[in-house]
């Protein structure tokens, strides 16, 4: 005997499962959205139908489905077949995630009610509600734990690491990734380390900002032009002034960073580290290519040589050639 409900469709729901909403979706192309949420109502119908058909459905070509399909596949929310497609249980998936973390913690839950894992938990509560109103997906305590694991952040860099990327509306897991790997590779951990970067970070801003109104070019200042000024700043030691005479000596040039970059580094490898430094240095430089030069007033000339001296015996033999044809025709 069979029981089932009969309910029409205006009355029917199909659930979506709040992890797709809250972490896998934002990362996903919005007809890979389509698609799925399509999928899991016919999925709730066992209903079957063609990529030409969801194609027409959903107002998109069939190989914009297809695309859709390689997505969700690789997001592991799809299982492929030539005949079906499944659609996997995704909080089955996470649930899988964080048991086999927890299996393979060595001695992790031994030490849980330290007070440093009291300290992170409470780090991690406040980025939950802080940047996520309380709603962050199980997979951001996989990453945050991975974070603090690999970079040795402390709790207060943790939370410094979501307000910066969440100001610049990047709240997402690769972006994080790869602002945290960037303050790692910096030697920041804690708190007054990454201070002193924001410091310095703040006054590469400011000077490429500068520059970029100088040279007139209405865009943001890219990340090897950045890392530039901070060789600029740190390695070599140089001030605005020293880098805008730089950039005075760039004008006509296709790459003005990449030629102000060669012309500071040239500076610091003859040890200029200020601006009397360098205004001694461009006067000498002047002076020896005016040695090089012809004196002002007079031009060049292409029989600007040193004239052949010749002493009495060379004009005798001359007169004596001049006088012998005219003998010969007497």
């Amino acid at each position: 005997m069979q029981f089932e409900v009969v309910k029409d469709i205006l009355l029917s729901d199909t659930l979506v499962p709040d992890i797709f909403l809250s972490d896998i979706m934002p990362r996903l192309p919005s007809d890979a959205v389509k698609v799925y949420l399509y999928c899991l109502f016919l999925s709730k119908y066992k209903k079957e139908a063609r990529p030409e058909d969801l194609a027409a459905k959903l107002d998109l070509s069939v190989d914009t489905v297809n695309a859709a399909f390689q997505i969700l596949e690789h997001e592991a929310l799809i299982v492929r077949t030539p005949n079906l497609i499944s659609l996997t249980d995704i909080k089955e998936i996470e649930l899988g995630k964080l048991y086999k973390r927890k299996t393979t913690s060595d001695g992790e839950s031994a030490v849980s009610q330290t007070a440093m894992h009291i300290k992170r938990n409470q780090c991690i509560d406040s980025i939950n509600k802080m940047f996520f109103q309380g709603l962050m997906a199980p997979s951001w305590y996989n990453a945050i734990d991975h974070w603090f694991s690999t970079y040795h952040f402390d709790e207060d860099v943790m939370v410094s690491l979501f307000k910066t990327c969440y100001d610049n509306n990047a709240l997402n897991i690769n972006y994080i990734e790869k602002v945290g790997r960037t303050w790692y590779l910096k030697g920041i951990t804690n708190h007054w380390e990454l201070e002193k970067y924001m410091e310095s970070y703040e006054q590469i801003k400011a000077i490429g900002k500068t520059i970029l109104q100088k040279l007139r070019l209405r865009r943001p200042l890219q990340a090897y032009e950045e890392e530039q000024i901070e060789i600029w700043l740190n390695d070599y030691g140089y001030d605005l002034p020293i880098i805008e005479e730089a950039f005075k000596l760039t004008v006509g040039k296709t790459n003005p960073f990449k030629s102000a970059h060669t012309i500071l580094t040239r500076w610091n490898q003859e040890g200029i580290k200020t601006m009397d430094q360098l205004k001694a240095y461009q006067e000498a430089s002047a002076r020896g290519s005016d040695k090089r030069e012809p004196a002002p007033g007079k031009v060049a000339r292409r029989d600007n040589f040193q004239q052949r001296q010749y002493d009495d015996d060379f004009y005798d033999k001359l007169d004596q050639l001049s006088v012998l044809p005219k003998n010969k025709k007497g």
